[in-house]
């Protein structure tokens, strides 16, 4: 058997020894006495019926609604965006009357559409859908369905009746109940809505698409009761059967409550960064999904995917929904991740590290641990994502491994499979949890074999039963066949990569030009790179007080967690937060092998080995020092310091300066070295001024720290009356938790803000100009001209407003647009004003001092073979609050990059198989195309067929404080035409785990023949 955790060579006196039972045979068996034959009956048998509750419950029934829609086309055009976009069956009725028309048979008439789901003539900037079209042509009809030509059906003279039937088996068409065309396969139509050149005599019946919207049923809840009472009688059973044969160890310190300096020190960080720090990427998409749930009645993806539930990786959007419902404003969302991140620290100060050694007894240590943790929490780990529940669940497990392989017992693992479990349960990337069992695999199986009191089966149903509960997580009110389905469009639409471009992770952290790169994100993973390897290299070469087996299981599981990542279908440098605890601990081993103390001086005896590792800290750090201190969307407004460039000293990147220094310090090390040894000398000291690389490493650790804190820290001091997280966070404990909504104002007609002509005449060969779904007068930016001068506004002059000029289309090479700022008919500053946009696009300039009045010039010599580009003449914005425009409580669609800070606006529903119809949505920068996949029904965008039903109209925003940001956008949903909205009635069926209607086809992905 494996003895307790050693340190090299002398042994830890404050590690736990194995205990010792006097049943215990001269072989290290235990016996198998009376005593344990009751637990030991009890594991297995509770085991058993764990794992069989755990393997019932994805097929067990679920509740289903049933959601019938009618239509007739007397009640006019109608809104039925489904989603997903085909229905589960479909039928129409209509009569040969109806069909013809007034006409009289025999002549010929004009061809009209019976029956359209999509709008006859939608707006030309959405996305197609492919619905069912019945064309009338003369005396026969024609049928097209999911974009599929099906044929042309002939009518026969007089009066017949006309049907149409569509499921996922096949579609047909009855003229007087025979079929005249059948159409063996899913053609089922994408449906928008009913749109019909008919005005009466044409009745339409389907049933939305539910397989998502389950709840769960009394027998899969009693599976689930089963299943978790069984596994806690087991975990109790097994506890019986250890205590049976070892001494009971206490699970935590002593005075583990008790308060320290470095505690204090990392609550306030972690509060000051709760406050002012930055946003994640997918704050707003993860946002989006969680304040979604109530209205949806499920955890789907809101934004794309057919609005999919996010199953089987999804219990931790219900710990935030109910979070939410106390507010859903950025400060109280970030919380949890916050106490997370503390309870991490916890963990690492407590467990973690007496676990690894005799050296946390040392003073500094505790706030090496707080400056490692900081390093990898601050970057990676405040927000919505995953991460933090994947660092906490990685060190459990962890120390659950430790303390079974420490005191010999059973239940510790059990629990730690649990706990690896439920981790994988939240992101595909938690099954990094598993790996303390693979880098602690030989002293675990060791451990397994040397239980014959358990015997092989109790053991086998326990070890099997601990992690199945995690089923419990990943479908609890989901049917296996919805979870199936599920996975299958989300692997269709993809936007993953292979495991074997791993690579490109690595390659993302190294590229500056990115905020997946930051000089934050590459301290905390590089530096730990470099301590993983510096640990595994020193572990036995040196005195450093650090517990050889469970410090080289940490690192070992540290490295196959980075692994483990290879299979997340992503690559972003985000999901290294999943390793924050583990990387943390990484980090203290390495600068404590590394360190100035005993160990080291052993190593300036060595000359080659602390050179090695002066180098290589020079390299790495080198590389960390080459990032830069960017933040995604809000985060990085204001420019935060060294965001638009690395760190410099003077006009030097330190990055230079350092490789520069290391180089020249490596060189004149080696140079000595070779001079002494020439001269007959054996061994060649390092003098003592010349620093150990762990205190090089900790002083780029404080330094990346302090930049990314103290910067967001300066943000918020000069930029008080503007948005920052900060500001955001203040007015929240205020009590005014809207968000970046409370600081913006809507320029919500632009022809009110035409600036008056000052002198001169008119601007000739004015043309209107689209500025986003209105129009205003403008010119082409073709030839040579100037436009009137134009008086400013009062708001304009004081630079309170800027002046805008709305541009459409591309300049040809060489030509310009510029905007003169004038006093009088003086120019006193001339701009150049881009225009590169097919779209509108607003180009907003302050004015500078002293300036009264404002022109257009073109300088556009050269005609091209496509249109010029148009601009607007200059306005001033004439504004609205935005809390006004939509108060408190309004719904709207909220693109995912901005959804989350508009905590007041709530989410426009997707509701029994539908997608509402909204009248606003909010959205990022007109830059920004991300939100587009929403409305894309190639990628299962849900409001794709909303999007088909109306023309948007966009509302430009200003920022308090910074009225030439592009902060987000609003635009104004209006239907293309008056629309009714039928009501549906909604029915309950139970259905079983694995019934399923067909596939939810993706527009252009699932074939259709």
């Amino acid at each position: 058997m494996l003895s307790p955790a050693r340190s090299a060579p002398p042994p830890e006196p404050d590690s736990p020894r194995e205990p010792h039972r006097s049943g215990r045979d001269s072989h290290g068996d235990h016996p198998s006495t009376p005593t344990a034959r009751g637990p030991r009956r009890a594991v297995l048998v509770l085991g058993l019926l764990a794992a069989l509750a755990a393997i019932a419950f994805p097929f067990a029934p679920v509740h289903q609604p049933e959601v019938r829609y009618t239509w007739t086309a007397s009640d006019g055009s109608a809104a039925i965006p489904l989603m997903p976009y085909q229905p589960v069956d479909l039928t129409v009725t209509t009569s040969c009357a109806a069909i013809r028309g007034t006409g009289v048979p025999g002549t010929a008439r004009p061809d009209r559409v019976v029956l359209s789901t999509v709008p006859l003539r939608p707006d030309p900037t959405a996305d197609r859908l492919h619905g069912l079209r019945l064309t009338a042509t003369g005396d026969a009809v024609r049928v097209a369905s999911a974009g599929v030509e099906l044929g042309t059906v002939p009518l026969p003279s007089g009066p017949c009746s006309f049907s149409l039937v569509s499921d996922p088996e096949h579609t047909a068409v009855l003229v007087n109940g025979v079929s005249a065309l059948t159409h063996d396969s899913d053609v089922r139509p994408d449906v928008a809505g009913a749109f019909s050149d008919v005005p009466t005599g044409v009745d339409m019946a389907l049933t939305a698409d539910t397989r998502f919207q389950t709840t769960i049923t009394p027998l899969k809840t009693a599976l689930g009761v089963v299943c978790v009472l069984a596994l806690l009688g087991m975990l109790v059973a097994l506890r019986r059967a250890d205590r049976a044969v070892t001494a009971p160890v206490r699970l935590l310190p002593r005075r583990w409550w008790v308060p320290r300096p470095v505690d204090a020190a990392v609550v306030a960080l972690f509060g000051v960064w709760w406050i002012v720090g930055g946003i994640t990427v997918d704050d707003g998409y993860i946002s989006g999904i969680v304040r979604s749930i109530g209205s949806n009645g499920f955890i789907g993806n809101v934004y794309r995917w057919l609005n999919a539930p996010e199953a089987p990786f999804s219990w931790f959007y219900d710990v935030y929904y109910a979070w939410s419902l106390v507010s859903p404003s950025t400060l109280w969302m970030r919380l949890p991740s916050t106490l997370l991140g503390l309870l991490c620290w916890w963990l690492l100060s407590r467990l973690v590290l007496p676990r690894l050694g005799r050296f946390a007894a040392r003073r500094s240590v505790p706030w090496l641990a707080a400056l490692g943790l900081a390093t990898w929490w601050v970057p990676l780990n405040l927000g919505l994502r995953p991460e933090p529940w994947v660092a906490v669940g990685g060190l459990v497990v962890f120390l659950a491994v430790e303390r079974a392989v420490a005191v010999r017992t059973v239940t510790p693992l059990a629990v730690g499979l649990v706990v690896a479990g439920a981790t994988t349960a939240v992101t595909p990337a938690g099954l990094m949890a598993f790996t303390p069992f693979l880098a602690a695999a030989l002293p675990v199986l060791r451990l397994l074999r040397a239980r014959r009191d358990l015997h092989v089966l109790p053991l086998l149903a326990a070890l099997v039963a601990a992690p199945a509960s995690a089923v419990l997580l990943m479908v609890p009110d989901q049917s296996l066949a919805g979870m199936l389905e599920a996975t299958r469009v989300r692997t269709l639409i993809g936007g993953g990569m292979e495991w074997y471009q791993e690579y490109e992770r690595y390659s993302t952290l190294l590229d500056a030009a990115s905020f997946e790169g930051s000089i934050g994100r590459r301290a905390a993973v590089l530096l730990t790179l470099l301590a993983a390897v510096g640990v595994l290299w020193r572990l036995h070469r040196a005195r450093t007080g650090i517990a050889t087996g469970p410090a080289r299981r940490l690192v070992l599981g540290f490295l196959l967690s980075l692994a483990t990542l290879t299979a997340s279908p992503t690559k972003w440098t985000q999901h290294f937060g999943d390793v924050a605890g583990y990387g943390a601990a990484v980090l203290v081993l390495g600068m404590v092998a590394w360190s100035a103390g005993g160990s080291t001086s052993t190593v300036r005896e060595r000359p080659g080995k602390l050179m090695a590792g002066l180098g290589a800290v020079t390299v790495v750090g080198a590389l960390v020092l080459a990032g830069y201190n960017t933040w995604p969307y809000a985060s990085n407004w204001f420019t935060p310091s060294f965001s638009t460039l690395p760190p410099q000293l003077g006009n030097v990147p330190l990055a230079t300066v350092a490789i520069a220094v290391g180089g020249l310090l490596l060189f004149g090390l080696l140079a000595r070295s070779a001079w002494l040894r020439a001269g007959g000398a054996a061994e060649v000291p390092v003098p003592s001024w010349v620093p150990a690389p762990a205190p090089l490493v900790a002083v780029l650790m404080v330094a990346v720290l302090g930049l990314q804190v103290l910067s967001f820290v300066r943000v918020a001091a000069e930029h008080r009356g503007s948005y920052t997280l900060a500001s955001d966070s203040i007015a929240t404990m205020r009590g005014e938790p809207c968000g970046l909504q409370r600081l913006l104002s809507v320029e919500t007609d632009p022809a009110a803000g035409l600036l008056p002509i000052a002198s001169g005449p008119p601007t000739p060969r004015t043309l209107p100009v689209d500025v986003g779904g209105r129009t205003l007068p403008g010119v082409a930016v073709t030839g040579r001209m100037t436009t009137s001068w134009f008086r400013l506004d009062p708001e304009q002059r004081s630079d309170t407003l800027p002046v805008v000029v709305t541009t459409s289309g591309e300049t040809q090479p060489g030509d310009a647009l510029f905007i003169e700022f004038g006093a009088g008919e003086r120019v006193l500053e001339r701009r150049l004003v881009a225009v590169n946009d097919p779209g509108p696009r607003d180009d907003r300039q302050l004015a500078p001092a002293g300036a009264t009045t404002v022109r257009l010039a073109v300088d556009a010599p050269n005609p091209g073979p496509r249109s010029p580009a148009v601009a607007s003449l200059p306005r001033v914005p004439r504004l609205t609050p935005m809390t006004d425009v939509l108060p408190v409580g309004t719904s709207a669609i909220l693109d995912w990059p901005v959804a989350f800070l508009f905590p007041c606006v709530v989410p426009e529903p997707l509701p029994l198989g539908t997608a509402g119809l909204a009248q606003w949505r909010v959205g990022p920068p007109a830059g920004d195309p991300a939100a587009g996949i929403t409305y894309a029904a190639g990628f299962g965008g849900p409001f794709a067929a909303s999007r088909l039903l109306v023309t948007e109209q966009r509302m430009a925003t200003y920022l308090t404080g910074d009225p030439t940001r592009d902060a987000a956008e609003l635009y104004r949903w209006i239907p293309l035409e008056p629309l009714t909205r039928p009501q549906p009635v909604v029915t309950d069926r139970t259905v079983s785990g694995w019934h399923r209607d067909g596939h939810a086809r993706v527009p252009g992905l699932d074939r259709v023949s």
